[in-house]
């Protein structure tokens, strides 16, 4: 399922690849290491990380978590971004990161909490 990303307020085809060259800026900024870039880079992918945390967890600490890790997977996913994917495909290109950094926090466990289970 592909969310929507709020990279506007109307959604008219003229905007969109507007839009797009926007994504396509914020990326290549984030790349470089631009702070601002990250920042509107999460704030746009915003709605994605929130709907992904939320299903797969209903603690609040744990979807913060998720939600961190799915941040670091999307700037992973800044970072081996080619102009050729282009802005319009990034959103699923994204998505292998910032899902595989989520999948991966429950495997970074300690070994007590292994051992133990969780509380």
């Amino acid at each position: 399922m592909k969310i929507p990303l709020n990279m506007g307020n109307n959604g008219n085809q003229s905007s969109k690849a507007a839009q797009f060259k926007s994504l396509e800026r914020e990326i290549l900024a984030t790349k470089k290491g631009d702070w601002n870039a990250k920042n509107n880079l999460v704030r746009t992918f915003m709605p994605l990380l929130i709907s992904l945390a939320e299903k797969r967890s209903t603690d609040n600490a744990q979807k913060n978590k998720l939600i961190d890790a799915g941040k670091e997977g999307l700037f992973t996913a800044a970072r081996k971004y080619k102009e050729n994917i282009g802005a319009e495909k990034f959103q699923i290109f994204a998505l292998d990161f910032i899902e595989s950094n989520m999948d991966n926090l429950d495997k970074n466990v300690g070994f007590f909490a292994r051992l133990f289970g969780r509380s």
